[in-house]
């Protein structure tokens, strides 16, 4: 028997017997046929659940303990009927429930160390009396288990592919260059091949399209162990630029530190120094840093010994340095000492394919540091970056991107919160509103995108090889565009 009622079977036998009225015996009869149906209706239902079923009494004697109860506590059914549930568990919930009067659904508990279940429990009550409480487990102990496993071997294969990542960046020193499109892979196979020798580096281009970056990575990926140094020609004062840069003997002149100073030169020998602005440098410094490039060694500022050493040149302007030259703002000598190899570095105008990534990569840069997790860009969101001139390229599509991931009230980056001067932006294309409806910022993209892959169809005859190494996209893609775009040649 898996339960004790107040009142067995066998009691109700002997009453009858004892009473030989033919009408009490015949209503006790009903009531016994009444009563064994009922306990075979019960057990049945006790043995077809799949849950542990548990009831107790007033006393928290169990009165009622199911199969599934006995395999999963392991506790046979004569053992525990008729006895104090608490001599059994130390954490009980039945108890809590009928004490407390009230009723718990699909409640995670732990009755046991080792067994975790989910739990409906309530009073048993009969005229407005509780007079004991019923639960029904469901046994959740191999799930809950897994989950752990599985959350454990997330966290490795997390680990693990940092491990990689960071290998592989060790490995690739441009792999922090993002993009795929043919202007930025030309930029870094031209930064790639530079970067094993030791002559200087003009690194060109607009401002954010990623200079010190590029640097970065070809100092990373060259044979000098030392540091990287940068300076901003442009933040520099006139008057201290020499001291910065070439270092000054104790007392060498009023207000100079009693101890002198190392200059930036000399920190990076052995490594890289990074002229960032290049154009901005003062004049009378282009002739001394040319002195530099050319003897390999300088004077600190109130010195006079020769300070010997070995650095890596890189220089970095967005100016016309061709134009300087002309109008008398810049030494055409030094040019032609630090343009031993120009790397272009394209704008972001010039790599709208770029900007997915672009913009995924900053997302998950972003979403990490302000601990936001974003998991989809709205189509209208991206047909406006695709469309925007991006005056302050990278630099400014990060900054972008920033904001909007700060702002985000949801796991979607929407058009709402992009900056006023975005959104007042004229386009070159058409003077339109990237804040305006998405419908009509995907049609104008999708008739630009068009347009652009018609004409260089156009342009290379329907060779469909030439024409996606001038757009920058696979082949495959560039099939898919023009099926869908239907753009099949007739």
């Amino acid at each position: 028997m898996n339960s004790q009622y107040p009142l067995p079977i066998e009691e109700f036998r002997s009453y009858l017997e004892a009473d030989q009225s033919e009408k009490v015996i015949e209503s006790f009869q009903q009531l016994l046929t009444l009563y064994e149906l009922q306990q075979a209706r019960l057990e049945a239902l006790l043995d077809t659940v799949n849950e542990a079923v548990c009831i107790i009494d007033e006393s928290d004697k169990v009165v009622v303990w199911n199969h599934h109860a006995e395999l999963l506590y392991g506790i046979a059914a004569d053992e525990i009927i008729g006895r104090p549930i608490e001599g059994y568990f130390s954490n009980l919930m039945l108890t809590k429930v009928m004490k407390e009067r009230r009723t718990v659904h699909e409640q995670y508990h732990t009755p046991c160390p080792d067994t975790h279940v989910l739990i409906n429990a309530r009073p048993v009550k009969l005229a407005g009396q509780v007079i004991g409480g019923v639960c029904a487990e469901r046994d959740i102990t191999e799930v809950v288990q897994l989950n752990q496993k599985l959350s454990q071997t997330h966290q490795e294969v997390q680990t693990l592919k940092q491990e990689i990542d960071k290998i592989h960046s060790q490995s690739d020193s441009f792999s922090t260059v993002y993009g795929h499109s043919t202007a930025i892979r030309e930029a870094v196979s031209i930064a790639r091949r530079v970067a094993a020798t030791a002559v200087p580096v003009l690194l060109r281009g607009e401002s954010g399209t990623g200079k010190e970056l590029f640097a970065r990575a070809i100092h990373d990926a060259s044979q000098f162990a030392g540091p990287f140094i940068a300076i901003n020609c442009g933040a520099i004062s006139p008057n201290l630029f020499e001291s910065e840069l070439f270092g000054y003997q104790p007392g060498a002149f009023t207000g100079a530190d009693r101890k002198g100073k190392v200059g930036l030169l000399e920190q990076a020998n052995g490594g890289t120094l990074l002229l960032d602005e290049l154009g901005d440098m003062p004049k009378d410094m282009q002739v001394k840093l040319l002195r530099v490039l050319q003897d390999k060694s300088f004077y600190r500022v109130g010195g006079n010994k020769a300070i010997h050493i070995d650095v890596r040149i890189i220089a970095a302007t967005h100016r016309n340095l061709e134009e300087m030259i002309k109008n008398g703002e810049f030494r055409e000598d030094l040019y032609y000492r630090l343009n031993v190899v120009a790397v272009s570095l394209p704008s972001l105008r010039d790599r709208l394919d770029d900007i997915p990534e672009l913009v995924h990569k900053g997302i998950l840069h972003y979403g990490t540091i302000h601990n936001k997790k974003i998991s989809k860009v709205n189509p209208a969101l991206m047909a406006s970056f695709i469309q925007y001139p991006w005056p302050g390229n990278i630099r400014e599509l990060f900054n972008v991107l920033e904001r909007l991931v700060i702002l985000a009230d949801s796991d979607q980056l929407g058009i709402d919160n992009l900056p006023a001067t975005f959104c007042q932006m004229d386009f070159p294309m058409e003077s339109i509103d990237p804040c305006a409806m998405e419908g009509s910022l995907l049609e104008k993209t999708i008739s630009l995108e068009k347009e652009v892959i018609a004409k260089v169809l156009a342009e290379y005859h329907f060779n469909k090889a030439a024409a996606a190494k001038k757009l920058g996209i696979p082949r495959s893609t560039l099939y898919y565009k023009m099926q869908k775009l239907g753009l099949e040649c007739q």
